[in-house]
């Protein structure tokens, strides 16, 4: 074997090496070797250092956030076109085996969402939408994980889901259908011994008079009211300034 031929045989086996690592063993490392969930130490009352490993003492939450789903806005490709399915299934396959792979195999209790589930939410069509919708679900395994697993999912609104008040304004059915299939934008959760408080910071800077932004500040007064003494963790998708 010549040394030219030769020096195919060896790129070409370090390139499948390269390209068997990034589509297979990258998302297995993660899980195998790097990644592990915390463990704590208590305190008992006799001085003695306890880790807790009874499932009972913690709450496993794996958060994720921006999937942004590509669609016809991402790269203003056409609609059904060649190259906007071929680059959809790449982007959706990527997540999906990140997430079955990389995030599923820690087998969290809790999911949450922190927002931006498709990239044009909130200009798309409602039959685009319920395509994007249905991508989504079938990326991370929802509707198995909330039936068959048990597992409790959050989600946060975010501005490539309903934007903000100069668009939710005027096309308020983005609103609705967000609503309708993610719940409310605004709301209080408890997991262990933690409050969590999600809220739509999209509508805070919008007309402080008009229902959607009153919506949400009328429910930080009352949030604020509260007078419990669990520790609180703030949920929004953009930061509060």
């Amino acid at each position: 074997m010549g040394k030219e031929r030769r020096l195919t045989v060896f790129l070409s086996i370090i390139w499948a090496l390269t390209i068997l690592y990034g589509e297979m063993f990258a998302y297995w490392v993660p899980s195998l070797w790097t990644c592990s969930w915390p463990h704590h130490l208590r305190h008992s009352s006799s001085s003695s250092v306890k880790r807790l490993n009874d499932s009972g003492d913690y709450v496993k939450i794996a958060v994720l956030a921006d999937p942004q789903l590509m669609d016809r806005t991402s790269l203003h490709l056409s609609p059904k076109s060649l190259a906007l399915e071929i680059a959809q299934f790449y982007t959706d396959l990527f997540m999906r085996r990140a997430f079955l792979l990389s995030v599923l195999r820690f087998k969290p209790d809790v999911l949450l969402f922190l927002g931006d589930y498709f990239d044009g939410g909130p200009i798309l069509s409602d039959n685009e939408w319920q395509e994007s919708l249905s991508r989504l679900k079938h990326i991370f395994d929802l509707n198995v994980l909330q039936k068959t697993k048990n597992m409790k999912v959050y989600f946060l609104s975010g501005n490539h889901d309903i934007g903000y008040e100069a668009l939710y304004s005027k096309t308020p059915e983005v609103i609705r259908r967000y609503e309708e299939e993610f719940g409310a934008r605004n709301y209080k959760f408890t997991l262990g011994k933690v409050d969590f408080i999600a809220i739509d910071s999209q509508t805070l800077d919008g007309n402080s008079q008009g229902n959607v932004t009153s919506a949400t500040w009328n429910f930080i007064a009352n949030v604020s009211q509260d007078s419990s003494s669990m520790t609180r963790v703030l949920l929004t998708h953009i930061p509060l300034y």
